[in-house]
């Protein structure tokens, strides 16, 4: 949701809906009801809206900007550092409009805004603003705080939402919440399997009270087929993951028989190096329902049947 979304959304929540009491008081301001914390952070949002774009003496505004094609595992997306300095918001949104015109190859994603005080003689400050680049090519403002004061309490929420996940579930996140200092998801709809997840955990409750990321851990794969674990957050976003595993997506279905017990070892190597290296392995000896649960689908397995009868005809 952008900014303005944001705060209809909150405003409605005021008029609209019951009030509660908070369970336990957060940081950094203490409130009495989810209401008053609302209203916080609404006025939050429009006060450092205006204080960036205000032109000032003694501040400077820099910025950088996030795509894809750096990191291997093709999810997290590579960060452009700041170049220069500049001492008006304009110079930097010409700049940003310039680099979305001349974007060919690095598919930007996001940017990122600061502005921040250089004098020692008045209030220290440091507004950083998040945009997502959407598919017209348009900026979209998703987030913007103090980086000297922090979020405000409704942002450190983390709310116990039952699910039905089990370890070794294959899930899709459809999340595309920024993170990583802005950064994204390259598709939101990210295929992966369950390790772990923050309410399965012995302090739940505690990590509950005082604010924590709504995540887990899992297994993802990259387009060229390496395997690695990371963090997936808003656990209230996941579903069941229905659709085929194309290419080697396929082999998250072969992680999750495993975790499952399903299969052994030695059958999700096996497939695994046939999904990657798209080689001449023998699965022969392997059942179909093994096969499937190692993650080929059912057009692979026809394929390694009509070869094995080429072979026997030979």
């Amino acid at each position: 949701m952008s900014v303005e979304e944001k705060i209809c959304a909150y405003k409605e929540l005021i008029a609209d809906y019951p009030d509660m009491k908070m369970i336990k008081k957060y940081r950094p301001q203490n409130y009495d009801t989810v209401k008053e914390m609302v209203q916080g952070e609404i006025e939050r949002i429009e006060n450092l809206v205006d204080i960036l774009r205000t032109d000032e003496q003694d501040v400077i505004y820099t910025y950088n900007y996030y795509c894809k094609n750096i990191y291997d595992n093709g999810i997290i997306e590579g960060k452009y550092e700041y170049r220069d300095v500049y001492k008006t918001l304009k110079e930097v949104k010409d700049l940003i409009k310039q680099d979305i015109k001349e974007d060919e190859e690095k598919e930007i994603l996001s940017f990122a805004i600061r502005k921040r005080t250089i004098s020692s003689n008045k209030n220290k400050y440091e507004i950083r603003e998040e945009y997502l680049v959407d598919k017209d090519r348009h900026l979209k403002l998703v987030n913007i705080y103090d980086i000297e004061s922090g979020y405000l309490d409704i942002n450190m929420i983390c709310l116990n939402i039952p699910t039905p996940f089990k370890k070794g579930d294959l899930l899709i996140s459809t999340s595309d919440s920024p993170f990583f200092e802005g950064a994204v998801l390259d598709n939101k709809r990210v295929p992966f399997v369950l390790d772990n997840l923050l309410t399965w955990k012995d302090n739940f409750q505690e990590l509950l009270d005082k604010g924590s990321d709504m995540g887990g851990t899992g297994y993802l794969v990259s387009d060229e087929g390496n395997l690695y674990f990371d963090n997936i957050f808003d656990y209230d976003s996941w579903e069941y993951c229905e659709g085929e595993l194309k290419e080697n997506k396929r082999i998250l279905k072969g992680v999750s028989s495993l975790m499952k017990e399903q299969i052994g070892i030695d059958l999700f190597l096996q497939v695994y190096e046939y999904i990657k290296k798209e080689n001449e392995l023998s699965l022969n000896f392997y059942t179909t329902e093994g096969l499937e649960l190692a993650g080929l689908t059912k057009r692979d397995i026809n394929i390694l049947e009509l070869k094995k009868e080429y072979d026997e005809i030979k």
